[in-house]
């Protein structure tokens, strides 16, 4: 396949290593063209994201030049384009052929992600294909094993459970309050806090479509630069309680070191709202809402623990899904083989055919001088007849081969060429 590998990512290097090899978009462009540009590599696609480099490469062989020389040059080509030599090559892997495919199948499903199965990595690899197609440095095998890969990652998330349940802590908090109110889109949240963790909470709110959106916080100025961010509403922290009371959600995220939200404050929200349900999340180190609050009536209360337990579960389930996921990719490399086999084949299947009709037209042409234009007819009928149920088995054959997987269809491709002298095969 000549098809080469070779990256880092946050297994194999730290966060300062990733950095100083990350490629934005012109120079992952202008990279890939100067490669494809050279003798070596015909097709290459860069994958580049805060977890991976990761370089795809078609290689041209050569004599005297092996594949762990491509990988060697290729490592050495990324360093320099970065001017990162000073880093050296022991944080690179490399793959090749199938297990370099293998390697994308399992980028793509999610599987070489710190968070088994996140969805976001689909969507970086198929940014790279692009990027590499805008470079003009995909070609035939770039193409076909881009779309395969898509089609892997797809079909692991479809037809398993590797993407689902949330598995980050401000996710939980939403998909927790989902399970309290199933119409979140008729609710009210609010979010107390503007730090990280908040914006991360409130913004996981608003892609989920909740009613209404209101931030708070002690320093008004950060609150309303986040609730500019989310298109939200602003409440004074002066009126918390007016705020709670308003609210059917209520996450707090803020870096108070007492309770913000204490029993006698739900006590009042609740006489306020007439004992409807409120949800109120503490996902604050140290807590900001007093355990108690949870005593109060339709009050339902949890802390940063419990949603803990609930992203545990979920990896713990996904982590039983990377099976089911390895037999998907197993299904799309043979696809892959197979495909690849058959650009060995189906060459030689035309190059057959051709021979053996030369040979027809010739010796028909030969004969004309023999024969009545009405029985030069019948003998171009009859004699393509006979061509076609010669070569009948050894095509048969030849397809046959292509198909089993097991290393054939090159040994049989190049034993007809011999057979028939059909010189060099053609590069498809």
């Amino acid at each position: 396949m000549n098809l080469v590998l070779v990256g880092i990512n946050h297994e194999t290097a730290p966060v300062e290593y990733r950095e100083r090899l990350a490629f934005p978009e012109a120079d992952c462009v202008a990279a890939l063209a100067s490669l494809t540009a050279g003798p070596m590599i015909s097709e290459a696609v860069l994958l580049s994201t805060c977890n991976r480099t990761e370089l795809y490469a078609v290689y041209k062989p050569a004599a005297g030049r092996s594949k762990e020389d491509v990988a060697g040059s290729l490592m050495e080509s990324i360093l320099a384009w970065k001017n990162a030599e000073d880093m050296g090559t022991e944080p690179f892997y490399t793959r090749h052929d199938t297990r370099a495919a293998k390697h994308l199948f399992k980028v793509s499903a999610g599987l070489e992600s710190m968070i088994k199965g996140e969805a976001q990595i689909l969507a970086q690899v198929k940014e790279a294909y692009r990027l590499g197609c805008k470079a003009g440095s995909c070609g035939t095998v770039m193409h076909k094993l881009l779309h395969l890969a898509f089609r892997a990652g797809k079909r692991a998330r479809t037809e398993t459970e590797i993407g689902m349940g949330a598995v980050s802590i401000s996710l939980a908090a939403v998909e927790l309050s989902e399970r309290i109110f199933r119409d979140l889109p008729r609710k009210k949240a609010l979010v107390i806090g503007a730090g990280e963790m908040a914006g991360l909470t409130a913004q996981h709110f608003a892609d989920k479509g909740v009613g209404s959106l209101t931030v708070t916080n002690r320093t008004e100025e950060n609150a309303r630069a986040l609730a500019g961010k989310l298109g939200a509403a602003v409440a004074s922290f002066d009126r918390l309680e007016d705020a709670v009371a308003d609210a059917d959600v209520v996450i707090v995220s803020t870096s108070a070191e007492s309770f913000l939200v204490t029993p006698s404050l739900m006590r009042n929200v609740m006489k306020r709202r007439r004992n409807r349900p409120v949800f109120v999340m503490d996902i604050s180190v140290p807590r900001n809402v007093d355990p108690d609050v949870a005593k109060v009536y339709n009050v339902f209360a949890h802390d940063i623990d419990d949603l803990r337990q609930i992203v545990d579960r979920n990896l713990e389930k996904r982590k039983k899904e990377i099976p089911k996921v390895e037999r998907i990719l197993e299904k799309e490399l043979e696809a892959l083989q197979e495909w690849h086999d058959s650009l060995q084949v189906a060459p030689t299947i035309k190059d057959l055919v051709g021979y053996i009709e030369e040979i027809r037209r010739e010796e028909i042409e030969k004969s004309a001088k023999y024969f009545s234009g009405e029985q030069l007819e019948q003998l171009d009928v009859l004699t393509r007849s006979l061509v076609k149920k010669i070569l009948h088995n050894p095509i048969t054959s030849l397809r046959s081969a292509n198909g089993t997987h097991d290393g054939d269809a090159p040994y049989w491709a190049d034993t007809v060429r011999k057979v028939f002298n059909l010189g060099k095969q053609s590069d498809e």
